[in-house]
């Protein structure tokens, strides 16, 4: 008798963990769904460029953009206005994304402290793109369009 209330307890246990995992997947489609809608909110730029003894970040989200100059502080974050946005967004489109992680930098100083070491990573519709690094101030052609404006955008906010 033990046994079979015993048996009869783990078949309702499993029973109810079947309809929460049900009701998960249904969930989790409509998720899916939903993340498959491109939106603006999903495109961020980060350039980060690093030494030694130096650290500068910028970080572009939307109508946001945050500059550090210190490992690990982020600096206050700062409302772009719509314009710079849209242009940033322009330039981007002229970026063929799927190529950037075989871009090649005009020159390697950054290899022995001659510069420092930059990079850009872009987010668009939840992929990443990350360019190999490359000299700070002298970024491979197809990206320096958008470099130039994401540290002009920096040094006019500061």
């Amino acid at each position: 008798m033990k046994l079979l209330s015993l048996l009869l307890c783990c078949f309702i246990a499993m029973k109810s963990c079947g309809t929460v995992d049900g009701s998960k997947q249904n969930h989790t489609s409509v998720d899916s769904e939903t993340s498959q809608i491109p939106t603006e909110n999903m495109i961020t730029f980060e350039y980060t460029a690093t030494t030694r003894g130096s650290y500068h970040k910028i970080r572009v989200i939307k109508n946001m953009i945050v500059v550090s100059k210190k490992r690990g502080k982020p600096g206050a974050p700062v409302i772009l206005e719509a314009s710079e946005w849209e242009k940033l967004k322009n330039l981007l489109e002229s970026v063929p994304l799927d190529d950037i992680k075989t871009l090649k930098a005009p020159s390697k100083h950054f290899a022995f402290d001659g510069a420092a070491k930059a990079s850009l990573k872009m987010t668009s519709n939840e992929k990443t793109y990350v360019t190999p690094p490359f000299d700070h101030g002298n970024p491979p052609q197809t990206i320096a369009p958008l470099v130039k404006e994401l540290l002009s955008i920096s040094e006019n906010i500061e």
